[in-house]
């Protein structure tokens, strides 16, 4: 908050008589009297430690707490010691009154890992990241059944689109409570590849260590979703990227457009990871393919044998991609 009457001079007299009138109405109740009283004082740059406290009390009382947040946080960035404390403890208690209790905890724990809290301070902030901590759980927890209720009546509709966006907000908890919920879709065959595909992805950040059985593109098979790796650094998509390197360096714009086919490609059909004989193929499925889309003429590999029916692979799991994730 900027001092907006900086080259501006307050009387004495005047700042005395905001103050005292501005801490009485403070100690009224009288909320936005007190504002209009003391945030003269934080505009001129006159306000005292009391002066601050009791303007951000009054703005939270106002529900001005965007204008509290912001003070909040300039003090604590200009405050030392104690009142550093006494600011992030007022911090705090906006964010609580705003419901943003994953932001309290994620500060929370940066500071008790990296700052020497006074013993005070540091039993106050431990009780609030507690509460805080108890309240997040649960409100994850509710947001956590509203959004399985909302996968399964998207699955009952056949809404694909509606089961991914779905999922795409259940991974940001942890899979392991509704583990018995999902585990049996990655075998039902009326299930979408990609649908299973963020299943098992949730399965993995989420460390599952449990083996689960997984059927996909005619193959069923058991695996350890904490054992996965991220398909970007599987080896065989590795040697696919760097056999297309000559076309990265003389046109990086097919390149990028064939990177992008491989990744979605591999996305739809991950944890099946192309074997070392496939490729061969893959890489001329991706060439012919970049090529055709950009009009331009190609020498194929006639030594290459099963290319179509690849870049037909390619293609659909490109139009599948497209129309239940979308572009990003």
């Amino acid at each position: 908050m900027e001092n907006e009457n900086k080259n501006v001079v307050m009387f004495p007299k005047w700042k005395s008589r905001l103050e005292r009138i501005g801490l009485e109405a403070l100690k009224e109740k009288r909320y936005q009297d007190a504002v209009d009283s003391l945030l003269p004082l934080i505009e001129y740059g006159v306000a005292s430690e009391d002066v601050v406290t009791g303007l951000l009390m009054s703005w939270i009382e106002t529900g001005e707490l965007d204008r509290a947040e912001e003070l909040c946080q300039q003090k604590m960035k200009e405050s030392l010691d104690e009142q550093y404390y006494h600011y992030l403890h007022m911090y705090i208690t906006i964010l609580f009154q705003r419901n943003r209790y994953q932001e309290i905890v994620d500060l929370l724990e940066e500071v008790f890992e990296s700052e020497d809290i006074p013993h005070q301070s540091r039993t106050q902030l431990w009780q609030m990241f507690e509460v805080s901590r108890k309240l997040l759980e649960g409100h994850q927890q509710e947001q956590g059944e509203k959004w399985k209720v909302n996968f399964f009546e998207a699955l009952d509709k056949n809404d694909s689109p509606g089961q991914w966006r779905a999922l795409d907000t259940l991974k940001e908890q942890s899979a392991e409570r509704f583990l018995e919920d999902f585990k049996g879709l990655l075998v039902d065959s009326s299930i979408h590849p990609i649908i299973k595909t963020a299943i098992i992805q949730w399965f993995r950040d989420s460390e599952v260590n449990n083996p689960i059985t997984v059927s996909k593109f005619g193959q069923t098979f058991e695996l350890v979703p904490s054992e996965l790796n991220q398909f970007q650094s599987d080896y065989m998509i590795k040697q696919i990227q760097l056999r297309l390197g000559d076309m990265e360096q003389s046109n990086p714009s097919m390149y990028d457009m064939v990177n992008q086919l491989l990744y979605r490609y591999c996305f739809v059909r991950y944890p099946i990871f192309p074997q070392e004989e496939e490729v061969p193929v893959i890489v001329e499925a991706l060439k012919q393919l970049g090529h055709e889309y950009l009009q331009l003429p190609y020498r194929f590999d006639e030594a290459v044998d099963g290319v179509e029916k690849y870049k037909q692979e390619i293609e659909l799991c490109e139009q599948h991609y497209t129309l239940l994730v979308g572009e990003s």
